[in-house]
């Protein structure tokens, strides 16, 4: 019903239907391949071992959505909200986003729509190359960590 409503609100602009408020919604090990959740509210839902290959999550939230283990092989995540999602084992083939299991903090990249995500601080990969020493040391990231962090976005601005 919920995945009803939220195409019919995607067909018509938002004329009918109702954008999907999944919002700490339980869907652990569900079979969503291929679905239309652009748009959708996912903040903090279970999404463990999802199938969501070839989703669409264009402008979806998923802040704080646990996605351990689930497939994305192909999803579309340009513009979704990625910020404190756990994307453990989470298979991300063809999906344009990176992960980077930091000395410190975690960091997700999206590079469709040149988002780096680490801590509370989501800025462009330019601007993470030429402001993370500063902001490492604003965040008492020792020296060590903040040059394991500047290879790593070297290497994703030679990659991407």
């Amino acid at each position: 019903e919920i995945l009803e409503q939220h195409k019919l609100w995607l067909d018509t602009k938002g004329a009918e239907g109702k954008r999907a408020d999944l919002i700490g919604a339980n869907l652990e090990g569900d079979n969503l391949r291929g679905a239309d959740l652009s748009g959708a509210y996912l903040r903090g839902a279970c999404l463990v071992e999802v199938d969501l290959t070839g989703a669409d999550l264009r402008g979806a939230d998923l802040t704080g959505a646990y996605l351990e283990d689930a497939d994305l092989e192909g999803a579309d995540l340009e513009g979704a909200n990625l910020k404190y999602a756990n994307l453990t084992n989470v298979n991300l083939t063809g999906t344009g986003v990176y992960l980077f299991k930091g000395p410190k903090d975690d960091a997700i990249y999206n590079s469709k729509d040149d988002k780096l995500y680490i801590g509370c601080q989501v800025h462009s990969l330019d601007y993470w190359l030429k402001n993370y020493v500063d902001i490492g040391k604003e965040h008492e990231y020792t020296d060590e960590e903040i040059e394991v962090y500047g290879t790593w976005f070297k290497s994703l601005k030679e990659l991407t």
